[in-house]
């Protein structure tokens, strides 16, 4: 469970779906904020060009592959992994761990709209969980103090909070607040992996489909580099 695996200079923890969770349950019982972020393909393209980015992942707690394309470009060929990847299986099994056991989620979104359609998400699929509150992250640090007191406050109490925004925007968010963040799990799922996007259509699945194939080149470029 302590493996990494390094894709375009970013480490990913090599976690299975349920080791993952196994670390997760670990999480909940400290008193301190854990950070989660599942990262997709348009993220690692970012990396290569935004050096905050990059330092910005290395200082969260775990850092897990989202598609199943990154655990390929890593050389991965375990056929259990790569479905979970696809499948978003760690993701599954997190939300219906709060699920069962009613845990309290705090919703952060780039756009109003965005709130709206993951918290109906949720309380179509996941009736368990308890949304306490949400708030729209603007692009600059004008919000951030609000937003705390907003997740800390008494009435909120929030067990995770549930990040859908851009990057490199997610990451710096958190990595300003976390000192201050009163809750057990930060979890940030970025663009990439809102299961409120996944049911778009036809333009995104084709966005997704160039970016998996720009990852691979990348990848080809990097391996070319190594053997000169």
């Amino acid at each position: 469970m302590d493996g990494k695996t390094n894709v375009l200079d970013v480490q990913l923890d090599d976690y299975t779906a349920k080791e993952a969770m196994k670390t997760v349950t670990e999480y909940m019982k400290t008193e301190a904020v854990n950070t989660i972020e599942i990262v997709t393909v348009d993220i690692l393209m970012r990396v290569a060009e935004d050096v905050a980015l990059k330092e910005n992942l290395e200082q969260l707690d775990m850092v897990l592959a989202g598609d199943e394309a990154i655990l390929e470009a890593a050389g991965v060929t375990e056929r259990r992994r790569l479905q979970e990847a696809e499948g978003q299986v760690f993701l599954r099994m997190l939300m219906r761990f709060f699920h069962k056991n009613h845990s309290k989620i705090f919703l952060l979104a780039d756009r109003e709209e965005e709130l709206l359609q993951i918290e109906n998400y949720l309380k179509e699929t996941c009736g368990g969980v308890q949304v306490v509150g949400s708030a729209v992250v603007p692009d600059d640090e004008s919000a951030d103090d609000m937003i705390m007191n907003r997740i800390n406050g008494a009435e909120t109490e929030a067990d995770c909070v549930l990040a859908i925004l851009s990057s490199p925007k997610q990451e710096a968010f958190i990595k300003r607040c976390k000192a201050v963040l009163n809750a057990k799990i930060w979890l940030g799922i970025g663009k990439g992996l809102d299961p409120v996007r996944k049911r778009a259509g036809w333009k995104e699945r084709m966005a997704d489909f160039i970016e998996k194939k720009i990852l691979k080149r990348e990848i080809e470029k990097e391996k070319k580099k190594k053997d000169i």
